[in-house]
């Protein structure tokens, strides 16, 4: 059978993430093929999406065979299968996989139960990214490392520290859900339109077909009602027009393997914003004035969450030991850090 070496690279690409980094069960590292599809499954994660041209069944070892696609300068590749292999041609080259006939994936005792699907609400994916921004990182507490997703149409997150909350504008046809960081940072890179409710599952698909589905964490969540009554007295300030440019400075040296790891410290003293960062050899800092005069306060905060609560608003409230800013249908809450006089 032909297929086409682009296409067949973007669907590795695309169903990449659901691959486990280590062999924690059969076939954990594998290409799945399956029904026109490839599936890739890590307990956590699935990922499905349909390819035209193939007609295999089987599991195949990821690493090699992504690698090897991806190196391949032919627009077309030749796939041919001979007893438990499948041989791949393209141009001069020609590489052999072994193929498992028998894919051990548990897909259908895990995901085949599926509800309705329905269209994703407006900016659920604006909001499901932008309160993952504020899930903590510590997983001796995992339901703060979730994203709460709520049937009201809220979403929200906080690791005890900061707290972020939204509303949509409409209730979620499906029912209350955790999800995971992790899978919340996979969700959002793709182009996700539609929901549907699992069984322990919750499973989100694109206008080509592509599946994901994302194990939900069993719990309740913390109530961050009290938090988010209206700000009685503090500071109201107007952030610097500058500061913008400021963040894309102060990224460079915030650098880390993910955005969720980057961070910046911000120091509120008097008439005057301190921005600063630092990597392991080198460091940052540039000031800029305020038009109110603030008691000495530190946060720390990610740079690209604070440049997308600028391009919504540049006001904020300081109370004595927190930051509130506010938008429409959105409210972001972190606490501050006192500067010892």
């Amino acid at each position: 059978m032909l297929v086409n070496k682009d296409e067949l690279k973007r669907a590795l690409e695309i169903v990449k993430p659901g691959l486990a980094n280590k062999e924690i069960a059969e076939q954990f590292t594998s290409f799945a093929f399956m029904q026109g599809c490839i599936v890739t499954y890590n307990d956590e994660i699935s990922v499905l999406h349909p390819i035209k041209g193939i007609e295999l069944t089987g599991a195949v070892k990821a690493e090699e065979l992504y690698k090897f696609v991806s190196k391949l300068k032919s627009d077309e590749i030749d796939i041919t299968e001979e007893d438990n292999t499948i041989i791949l041609k393209s141009g001069r080259a020609t590489a052999g996989f072994t193929i498992e006939a028998d894919v051990k994936l548990p897909i259908e005792e895990e995901l085949s139960k599926k509800g309705e699907w329905f269209p994703l609400p407006k900016k659920f994916i604006e909001f499901l990214k932008f309160a993952s921004m504020s899930c903590s990182d510590n997983l001796s507490l995992p339901i703060l490392t979730c994203v709460h997703v709520n049937e009201t149409g809220v979403i929200e997150s906080s690791d005890n520290y900061r707290i972020c909350h939204c509303k949509l504008n409409k209730p979620l046809p499906i029912s209350t859900f955790l999800l995971p960081k992790t899978s919340v940072l996979i969700v959002t890179k793709l182009n996700v339109v539609e929901i549907a409710e699992g069984v322990g599952w919750v499973h989100f698909k694109t206008g080509e077909g592509t599946i994901i589905s994302c194990r939900t964490f069993n719990d309740t969540f913390i109530d961050t009602t009290p938090y988010l009554k209206p700000v009685k007295g503090g500071l109201n300030i107007v952030l610097p027009d500058n500061l913008n440019e400021i963040l894309d400075r102060a990224i460079i040296f915030a650098k880390r393997d993910t955005e969720t790891q980057e961070f910046v410290d911000i120091e509120l003293n008097k008439r005057r914003l301190t921005v600063r960062s630092k990597s392991e050899t080198s460091w940052f800092e540039e000031r800029s004035t305020l038009q109110e005069t603030v008691e000495p306060v530190q946060l720390s905060i990610m740079p690209y969450l604070l440049k997308d609560i600028f391009t919504q608003t540049k006001e904020c409230t300081v109370t004595e030991k927190l930051l509130y800013f506010k938008g429409v249908d959105w409210v972001y809450i972190s606490a501050l850090r006192k500067i010892e006089k």
